[in-house]
């Protein structure tokens, strides 16, 4: 495999961490690729299995848990090694915990995590998020679910979606207002709820990929213990926002870029056209050049940002630059992969166009391409004018 890219690791330990993260993709994780479409839980477990074994499934969780803590840097490139591979979810993929279930792990009550640790580590258990509802939409400070006190419980009433993983996810971590109806994002809470509780509801939908397993979830009355409350009361939504800055870092969709272009930079060696390999042929080598280009410089700025977590800096105006323009990069990427494969682009026997739809939802979720940037706008020009851009209205004066 031809390889042309820039070497980040700035340690020998983060090099023999990509080394190991390699071996375990192209030696455990892309065989079974074929056997995850037919079975997908059982192979989510082995996944899971091997990845303990091999000590990397418990990387970045807490010394309590049998973890040992790693650096952002670290977790950078474990999602870039991931994303190379062909089980296009990393958050499944038998990777260091990520995501919804790191969030829950390290920020969930400790009585609650000790329950279901071991689930969660042995891929019996994969949590998912439901902020989203179909009347807010990106408006999370505005949901419309409640949760309610009744006596040792909270009551939790609304509905959420579109939600990913419908069908797997057994817990949700639930954003629900717990303060007055005009209270915005000072009056949300965040709740872990199991999938089977009496009065959660589903409905599926098709998508775009498959593997995203879209649908909706309604909460009807569904009696949640207090205990079930993640961080502090009212807060929730801060809780959130926080923690988003760290996972909007997408090296993993850049892993996926990455091998893709590696394979298409073969092709075009290889498919000789007129005489010639097409990759001679500037309609062919041009594009594939900027992709390249472009994907190093956004795992550069990637790195870049993951270091500067390691030291404490505060990135949210940066997490957001890097969550639409790097996802939009791979995706641009995996278009021209597609393009100059031809009708073998189009097919399922390279991982392109998978690979293609897989990564455009990325672009949605999380927050859309949009809401990245009025977030980069907010940073850059201050709550008054991010405000304006809403529709809260402010007279000059309050500008000023």
């Amino acid at each position: 495999m031809l390889s042309f890219w820039l070497d980040h690791d700035a340690t020998d330990e983060e090099k023999l961490f990509r080394q190991s993260m390699r071996a375990y993709v192209e030696d455990f994780v892309n065989p079974l690729e074929k056997e995850y479409r037919k079975n997908p839980r059982e192979t989510i477990r082995r996944l899971a299995a091997e990845s303990m074994k091999r000590g990397i499934r418990t990387a970045g969780i807490p010394e309590k848990f049998g973890g040992v803590q790693i650096s952002q840097s670290i977790k950078g490139i474990a999602s870039e090694e991931l994303g190379r591979g062909l089980i296009y979810d990393t958050s499944i993929a038998g990777g260091p915990l990520s995501g919804n279930d790191l969030y829950f792990v390290t920020k969930g009550p400790e009585d609650l995590v000790d329950k279901w640790i071991t689930k969660i580590l042995n891929g019996e258990a994969v949590l998912g998020i439901a902020s989203t509802e179909p009347t807010t939409g990106s408006d999370v400070a505005n949901v419309t679910t409640t949760a309610k006190r009744r006596g040792d419980n909270f009551v939790i009433s609304g509905q959420k979606g579109p939600v990913s993983g419908i069908s797997r996810t057994a817990g949700w971590i639930v954003i629900a207002r717990t303060g007055d109806p005009k209270s915005g994002s000072r009056g949300l809470s965040e709740f872990f709820i199991e999938d089977d509780l009496p009065g959660v509801g589903h409905s599926h939908f098709d998508s775009m990929e498959e593997s995203w397993e879209m649908g909706t979830i309604k909460f009807n009355d569904v009696e949640v213990p207090a205990d079930h409350l993640i961080g502090v009361e009212n807060q929730g939504f801060r809780q959130r926002m926080a923690a988003f800055d760290a996972e909007r870092i997408s090296l993993g969709t850049l892993g996926a870029a990455m091998h893709s272009l590696e394979l298409t930079v073969q092709y075009s060696k290889d498919r000789v056209v007129w005489g010639k390999p097409i990759a001679a042929l500037e309609g062919v080598m041009f594009p594939i050049v900027e992709s390249i280009t472009k994907v190093e410089t956004a795992r550069s700025f990637c790195y870049d940002l993951l270091r500067r977590f390691d030291r404490g800096e505060k990135l949210t105006k940066e997490s957001a630059m890097c969550h639409w323009y790097v996802n939009q990069v791979a995706l641009q990427a995996l278009d021209t992969c597609i393009q100059v494969n031809g009708a073998q682009g189009y097919t399922d026997s390279v991982p392109h166009q998978r690979r293609y739809r897989r990564l455009r939802g990325l672009l949605i979720g999380h927050g859309t391409v949009e809401i990245q940037k009025l977030i980069i706008g907010r940073e850059i020009w201050g709550r008054e004018i991010y405000d304006l851009a809403l529709g809260r209205s402010r007279s000059p004066q309050q500008i000023a």
